[in-house]
């Protein structure tokens, strides 16, 4: 605004210099001149209006682009958010189906002092569910199960090695399931069914309770044939488990007492059994049936005495290779290998 004053002012100088020095020198017409000084500062004031306008659009423009860029939105607000991308489905490959077609067979056993033992028969198998006919593992046998004692912790403490044992026979059923189930889907045909069978057997003399617990796997091609076997005995009273050290006054020398019992007796039997052969062929064939050394039996267990005309007969135990060896065996003449504590139980 100050500017176009200024350009007005100017103008005017300079007409009325020209005015001046045009009436000096002649004699002009001066409505003419008048005419022209007019349209000259008509010129003047147009040339400083259209500078005026041009600075102005020029400072609107600049307002114009900085509130553009201001209210520009922020590469981060302008991304798009991902859209996620659906999991595909996978079927599932269909478990084996488990058929149970046991009547579960119990038998009740009462001690005196308020102890019981329940022992099931079972018996169950694994099937394709494509095909009810194609079995791939039976599991079968018997468990027991202490279902009452003078406490609950003496009926916990026996039932968490037996069911631990059961467990781990349950654990090869499994085992054996998956294998054949895996040759099923390979080959399509499943050559022999894998079995599991379980064996539990018991003996007590009131006081203590002593299991001998086996299972077995067969079945297949042979290369998962397998044995398990484990000896137990238990304080009734106490659920303590019992060990050669807890009943003999030096352990080391009553087991080898039983290594030397089991191989001289098996070697009377076999003799015994060869006298009662038939003919000498039959006797022969007996007597080349090996007897294992005391020193090869994996271990060695006894279990509780029972009363017999007044001896203390109690059955040993000797594992080798899979297989049970067992004679009977008169403790008292042994009596002096117990402490105290053992004589309580063997001898109660």
């Amino acid at each position: 605004m100050k500017k176009m004053e200024g350009n007005k002012i100017t103008a005017l100088v300079i007409s009325a210099v020209m005015v001046t020095t045009v009436l000096a020198a002649c004699s002009i017409d001066t409505d003419k001149l008048s005419e022209g000084i007019s349209d000259l500062g008509n010129v003047f004031i147009s040339e400083s209006e259209e500078e005026t306008e041009s600075e102005s659009d020029t400072v609107i423009t600049e307002k114009t682009e900085e509130s553009t860029e201001v209210t520009k939105p922020s590469e981060t607000e302008a991304t798009p958010t991902p859209v996620p991308t659906a999991t595909p489905t996978i079927t599932p490959t269909p478990n084996p189906q488990r058929v149970d077609f046991s009547e579960y067979t119990t038998e009740i056993l009462s001690f005196s002092g308020n102890f019981e033992v329940t022992t099931e028969s079972f018996e169950e198998s694994m099937h394709s569910e494509e095909d009810d006919q194609v079995v791939f593992a039976t599991f079968a046998g018997k468990r027991a199960v202490v279902t009452d004692a003078s406490s609950e912790s003496i009926r916990d403490a026996i039932n968490i090695v037996v069911d631990g044992f059961y467990a781990e026979a349950e654990g090869a059923y499994t085992r054996m399931t998956a294998k054949a189930k895996a040759e099923y889907t390979l080959t399509g045909v499943v050559e022999e069914p894998y079995a599991v069978n379980v064996d539990i057997g018991y003996l007590s003399n009131g006081r203590v309770l002593s299991l001998l617990m086996r299972y077995d796997v067969t079945g297949g091609k042979g290369d998962s044939d397998a044995t398990v076997i484990d000896f137990a005995s238990f304080d009734m009273l106490s659920g303590q488990y019992v060990t050669f050290a807890a009943i003999a006054r030096d352990a080391r020398s009553f087991d080898g007492v039983i290594r030397a019992v089991l191989e001289n007796s098996l070697k009377s039997q076999r003799a015994g059994e060869a006298a009662r052969a038939a003919d000498e062929a039959e006797a022969a064939a007996i007597l080349e049936k090996p007897v294992p050394q005391a020193d090869e039996y994996e271990a060695v267990y006894v279990a509780p005495t029972v009363a017999e005309n007044g001896s203390s007969i109690s059955t040993v135990y000797g594992i080798v290779d899979g297989e049970v060896y067992s004679v009977s065996m008169d403790m008292n003449e042994y009596a002096d290998f117990f402490n105290r504590y053992g004589a309580s139980l063997f001898f109660a």
